[in-house]
């Protein structure tokens, strides 16, 4: 355990040590044969949280899209095949998705959000071992709204950690946003652990995943990326068995047109019939329409947008409950600086069987990403 800690402090101290003098000096292999690339992010906000009875202002990293750095390795072995590797670590203080109104300082810390190789061959397809994505990853937050670094189907990514406030008996339940809309339920699929992955190349656009994880998971996921008439379309579809008694299903499709306007929908649903303890099968819709436009300012592309998301027993509870969501992003490009600029509005409502009359949360959120 010591050796592990000590090496991750000596990755983490090279890696931003390569950050700090990457516009002086490339960074170079040991081999030659071997292209590396060092690749991250930094990504701060200030937020304001009202929960119906206080309200308090944060300074926080975004968990839509984290602070983050890393480096990757590839060799390209012969024209059709290609072998390669990704070491990234995660750096989140104050989490826009933890912080609360009793915990608004959260101390940061580095996590590994990647550690694999991969074999990737022109015909065959992608083999990928260790850390990183499943083939149901961020399977229902396909998105081409432009605006999903402030706003997409993982709602809870801002103001998760907010409880709701029970005004019946003037206090806070034990259901926070995060419980309520992600408890039960994940926008991400099985997200990123230990696993093989194997992608097919792409045919006519569509792409089929399929991986095998730490704890005996499984999952299947199919994409589809087109072109058309100047219009672009995304998709994906998948199944999952986290290995725990249920399978859940993911989906979300974008459509952007070449006017701009957008559109984005997303679903997920778990059947959890083989866990008695539990209540109704948690489910979510959640819908987006935007517009994205480059000729609107001459420092890069400037997005808004409206979504509403509709989640049913998400946090698993026996009562009957229905939750709902609804945002508000705006983004704006500086393309010279590499920098997004954008603001959010985010309210959730909550509503159960039982009557109690919970207050909603409101959350804005203003902030800045610096990709490199």
């Amino acid at each position: 355990m010591q050796n592990s800690v000590q090496t991750i402090t000596v990755l983490t101290a090279a890696l931003l040590l390569g950050a700090t003098a990457a516009s002086a000096l490339p960074i170079k292999s040991g081999n030659d044969k071997v292209q590396v690339q060092l690749y991250g992010e930094v990504d701060r906000a200030v937020m304001y949280a009202d929960d119906g009875y206080q309200d308090k202002i944060f300074h926080v990293d975004n968990t839509h899209s984290e602070t983050r750095v890393g480096l990757n390795g590839e060799v390209t072995a012969t024209q059709c095949l290609t072998v390669g590797g990704n070491v990234e670590l995660k750096w989140e203080a104050n989490p826009a998705r933890a912080v609360s109104m009793d915990e608004e300082s959260i101390s940061g810390e580095f996590a590994a959000e990647l550690i694999e190789m991969y074999i990737n061959t022109a015909n065959a397809g992608k083999l990928s071992l260790g850390q990183g994505s499943t083939a149901s990853d961020a399977s229902s937050e396909v998105d081409l709204s432009g605006t999903d670094i402030i706003g997409n189907a993982g709602v809870a990514d801002l103001g998760g950690g907010l409880s709701f406030y029970d005004a019946a008996v003037d206090g806070y339940s034990d259901l926070t946003a995060d419980a309520v809309f992600h408890g039960g339920i994940s926008a991400e699929g099985l997200g990123k652990i230990n696993r093989v992955l194997y992608e097919t190349r792409s045919f006519g656009g569509f792409t089929f995943g399929a991986s095998a994880g730490e704890e005996e998971v499984v999952d299947f996921a199919l994409s589809y990326a087109g072109e058309f008439n100047g219009n672009q379309l995304e998709a994906k579809a998948a199944w999952s068995n986290p290995g725990e008694g249920y399978n859940q299903i993911n989906g979300s499709a974008s459509l952007l047109l070449n006017s701009g306007l957008n559109f984005t929908v997303a679903a997920s649903s778990k059947d959890v019939d083989n866990m008695p303890a539990y209540g109704d099968d948690p489910s979510f819709m959640y819908g987006k329409i935007g517009y994205k436009c480059d000729q609107l300012s001459s420092f890069g592309s400037t997005a808004v947008s409206v979504d509403y998301g509709i989640f049913n027993n998400a946090d698993l509870l026996d009562a009957e409950q229905e939750a709902t969501a609804i945002g508000v992003q705006f983004v704006q490009e500086l393309s010279d600086y590499s920098t997004q600029l954008y603001a959010g509005y985010r309210a959730f409502s909550l509503e159960d069987n039982t009557g109690v009359d919970y207050e909603d949360i409101s959350v804005v959120m203003a902030g800045a990403r610096l990709s490199f």
